[in-house]
């Protein structure tokens, strides 16, 4: 079986290694701690360009990532994460029980875009309704090592704690202070089977007596829907700052916002918003609720604290699932209380369905503390970021729209004049074969609803998007609307 060795060489001795390959060519893999490019990033570009070129041909038996490691002065973390990334982006396959080689060619040829994408262009009708997954950069290698770790021993013959096991709530914890920088010192983690399950366990109060609700207007209808199964829903305005505290309605026992990211309008909450918010909490005697994760995806974005940080721990909780992160077929959930309520809530969480398997719990403890989760967020903000650029280039050209939320998350929404109803666009794309979501949807039915329509591209390749946004220009030319020759699009609402 074909493989290669490593020879290193005096002036690489530092930072790289020289493979030589069955050929006898010399493959030089270099480390460069100075960049600011992750170590892994490094390697696996290296090595798919290697693949790429031919120099590393298929088939050829890839060394182990404790030798990788070893020879290139890295930890063996590191050399694992750069053969995830080659694992899920089909370069390199692995053979039970004799190591890792070079995958055939036309898996890796056969894609549209190597480097980025691992889905096939879309034929037919292009869907663009926010909301959707994609596989891209999933950690395939990682996730099948954390099943079979979990397989070696057997199965717990009692239930998980109603909490949820140990090592996963402490993972979760550890998740959010190497993400939002949260020191969760006065709050404890509930795991629970599903983001329904935990809207229902953040609502206080909920199914022991009639509970009110402030939420950010617009919202995703699929979200207000799911909270109003438990409390009465009051719309709470949202601006180019983020949620208007001074408008949330009386009466309220708790509000939920999403500071990082509004999703339909993009809006981020300003720093006085937040402090403003958990004033209104203080003076009011209620909660305020957000998600530990809002899909910014863009790590160019200034951190902003969270309102947990910035306001009273006993009055601040957070919500958080996997569905993006990893996949939403796990059914796992948490909740960040404050630690007088948790064990309330806790207290309500037998009443609720199955929860998660201890298995599932352990597979996902053992990818979080791996650093799969943080990994994956890096690898799709440099997808979507892509993707994010042809929105712009393509629909900031219009002066007589706004662009909004093309900087973060994997949704833009698109407002248009009133002379072009939201509706009567979106039924001529449908007609086209490009499926949009109406704006107006996403408001309160007491609400005034902005003018527009939203366009999700997480699950599209770049060439389906393309087409998606020739047949979206085409169309607002034939409106009459004229393109700007210089200029930026509007980002706020």
């Amino acid at each position: 079986m074909p493989s290669f060795h490593f020879e290193e060489r005096p002036r690489f001795a530092k930072w790289g290694l020289f493979m030589r390959n069955p050929q006898g060519l010399r493959v030089p893999i270099r480390v460069d701690r100075s960049l600011p490019t992750p170590l892994h990033d490094q390697v696996a570009h290296q090595l798919r360009q290697a693949i790429e070129s031919g120099q590393l041909a298929a088939g050829t038996r890839m060394p182990s990532t404790r030798t990788m490691a070893e020879v290139l002065q890295v930890s063996r973390g590191v050399a694992l994460a750069a053969y995830e990334i080659l694992f899920a982006e089909g370069y390199v396959t692995g053979k039970h029980g004799s190591g890792t080689y070079v995958a055939p060619r036309d898996r890796a040829e056969t894609r549209s875009t190597p480097r980025t994408s691992a889905i096939a262009p879309a034929q037919g009708p292009v869907d663009l309704t926010p909301g959707q997954l994609t596989a891209e950069a999933f950690p395939i290698a990682a996730w099948r090592a954390a099943w079979r770790r979990a397989s070696h021993h057997a199965p717990p013959i009692d239930e998980p704690p109603s909490a949820g096991l140990p090592e996963l709530r402490h993972a979760i914890a550890g998740l959010l202070r190497d993400t939002r920088g949260l020191v969760l010192d006065q709050h404890e983690v509930i795991v629970v089977s599903g983001y329904g399950e935990a809207l229902r366990l953040a609502v206080p109060g909920a199914g022991e007596r009639a509970v009110t609700i402030g939420l950010e207007d617009p919202a995703p209808a699929e979200f207000r829907n799911a909270l109003a199964r438990h409390a009465t829903i009051l719309p709470v305005p949202v601006d180019g700052a983020g949620a208007r505290a001074d408008l949330i309605p009386p009466g309220c026992d708790a509000v939920v916002v999403t500071p990082e990211r509004n999703d339909p309008l993009g809006a981020r909450m300003s720093v006085d918003r937040r402090h403003a918010l958990s004033a209104w909490a203080a003076d009011n005697n209620a909660l305020v609720i957000e998600p530990a994760f809002d899909g910014v995806f863009n790590p160019n974005v200034n951190p902003r604290p969270s309102v947990l940080a910035t306001g009273d721990p006993a009055r601040t909780m957070m919500f958080g699932s996997f569905r993006d992160l990893l996949t939403p077929s796990l059914r796992l959930a948490f909740l960040v209380v404050p630690r007088r309520l948790a064990a309330t809530i806790e207290a309500r969480v037998p009443y609720a369905p199955e929860p998660p398997s201890a298995m599932c719990q352990q597979v996902v403890a053992d990818l979080l503390r791996a650093g799969c989760a943080t990994r994956r967020i890096d690898r799709l903000s440099t997808l979507y970021a892509q993707r994010r650029t042809l929105l712009r280039q393509s629909l900031g050209a219009y002066p007589e729209t706004s662009l909004l939320g093309s900087d973060t998350g994997t949704s833009a929404t698109l407002l248009l004049p009133a002379s072009i109803p939201a509706a009567r666009l979106s039924r001529t794309l449908r007609d086209r074969g490009v499926i949009t979501a109406d704006l107006a949807d996403y408001y309160h039915h007491r609400a005034r609803p902005k003018n527009g329509i939203i366009l999700g591209y997480a699950h599209l390749d770049e060439m389906t998007l393309r087409r998606a946004l020739r047949i979206i220009t085409n169309t607002l030319d034939e409106q009459g609307l004229a393109r700007r020759t210089a200029g930026r699009a509007r980002t706020v609402a």
